[in-house]
């Protein structure tokens, strides 16, 4: 153990009292540490930081004490952590929402805080950085799991002990029912590519409603996204109207068949590059998505399609991919072979976005609906849903 005293100078009033505190003289240090003698200055003439120093070289000689962390800038470790997401090769659209949330948000509002080190990142501070997010509950979730992602980094690295991310608490996101387009809704929309064609603009104005009419037919019968979609190689399309890829964002293989017009529409298209249906081969394909949402956009606003209560609906590129799964789950199509279909790598996710659709389970919950009526409710439901003797089921309707 390590004990601090004075080392008075000869004129000092208190030369006889070693452990006299409150006088300029140099402080030293005196004691041992794993049975070794140590008596050095402490190049300090106040006590308290001959103390700190003392305690330091106590924790320093205990191999059991875990190293401190390393002291690092929060600009350094966002620099760090985005160059290892770099060299990991991640999808541009991981990286830019990696570069919004660090680059764009957090560095410049940790510096008008005040805040320069990665350690004054407190569970505290990080509530008050999420409160200055304008997102809804769900984006806010998946932003806090990129926090939790970022400071573990910092922990592997050895720049924190903990991470201050997981003291956060998450948002309960007011989750909406996925959005589709019933059969009324698509065709509409159908109708509304032949109507675009008399709009002048680009160097594809004359095949544009051919072609996002591909587009759009593509989408809805194969339940690709429109990043999928607008990449397709014509190879990938058999002679027997079977399309093949992997899933540009999970990597898994889809092998879906289409609807043999749809495949013919499809062979038929103009492209500028004859690899490609839709994309010209050129730039990044995310870019070229963007022109193509632009295009749906304009289409739906084209086609009107309203609510109920007469406000217009909110449309985007997904739903195409959401109705694909949406009417095969309302025929009864068991979901972990929806889920094969859509390429999700996992089931979990195809149940967080379309569990309200599955048929069975509703069919389930009825029945235990039903059984909390009286006997004689529950007689007369069975009896109409029970068909009349030597009748058939109607056959299935195919959209």
């Amino acid at each position: 153990m390590l004990f601090v005293y004075s080392r008075h100078a000869p004129e000092c009033a208190h030369k006889d009292e070693l452990k006299y505190r409150r006088c300029r003289c140099p402080k030293w240090i005196d004691g041992y540490v794993d049975g070794k003698r140590v008596r050095q200055s402490a190049k300090t003439r106040s006590w308290e930081q001959a103390e700190r120093k003392a305690r330091s070289l106590e924790d320093a000689s205990d191999p059991a004490k875990p190293p401190q962390p390393k002291v690092t800038t929060i600009a350094d470790a966002v620099a760090v952590f985005m160059a290892d997401e770099r060299g990991r090769d991640l999808s541009k659209e991981t990286t830019k929402q990696s570069k919004t949330l660090f680059e764009k948000q957090l560095l410049p509002w940790a510096k008008h805080r005040g805040l320069n080190r990665l350690r004054d990142l407190a569970a505290s501070e990080l509530v008050n950085f999420r409160a200055a997010w304008k997102n809804n509950g769900l984006t806010a979730n998946r932003k806090l799991s990129r926090l939790v992602g970022f400071f573990a980094f910092c922990i592997q690295n050895g720049w924190l002990s903990e991470n201050p991310a997981m003291k956060v608490k998450r948002s309960a996101p007011n989750s909406l029912p996925t959005g589709w387009f019933p059969k009324t809704e698509f065709q509409r929309i159908v109708d509304a590519t032949y109507a675009y064609g008399e709009w002048r603009g680009g160097r594809d104005f004359h095949f544009r409603a051919d072609r996002l009419r591909a587009l759009v037919l593509l989408m809805r019968w194969s339940g690709l996204s429109i990043q999928d979609a607008v990449t397709l190689e014509r190879e990938r399309l058999s002679d027997d109207g079977k399309i093949f890829l992997y899933r540009a964002k999970t990597g898994v293989a889809v092998n879906v068949p289409v609807p043999p017009d749809v495949a013919e529409s499809l062979h038929a298209l103009p492209s500028e590059n004859a690899r490609y249906f839709f994309w010209s081969g050129n730039g990044d394909p995310q870019t070229a998505c963007k022109g193509w949402r632009r295009s749906l956009t304009r289409l739906f606003e084209l086609a009107k399609i309203r609510r109920p209560d007469g406000t217009p609906k909110r449309c985007h590129a997904h739903m195409f991919r959401d109705t694909f799964a949406v009417e095969l789950l309302n025929r009864g199509v068991p979901i972990d072979r929806v889920s094969l279909l859509l390429g999700h790598s996992s089931v979990k996710v195809t149940e967080r976005h379309y569990a309200p659709f599955v048929k069975e389970r509703q069919q389930q919950l009825e029945i235990y609906a039903r059984l909390a009526w009286d006997d004689a409710a529950v007689e007369a439901a069975n009896l109409q849903s029970v068909p009349p003797t030597g009748s058939k089921p109607a056959p299935a309707q195919v959209n």
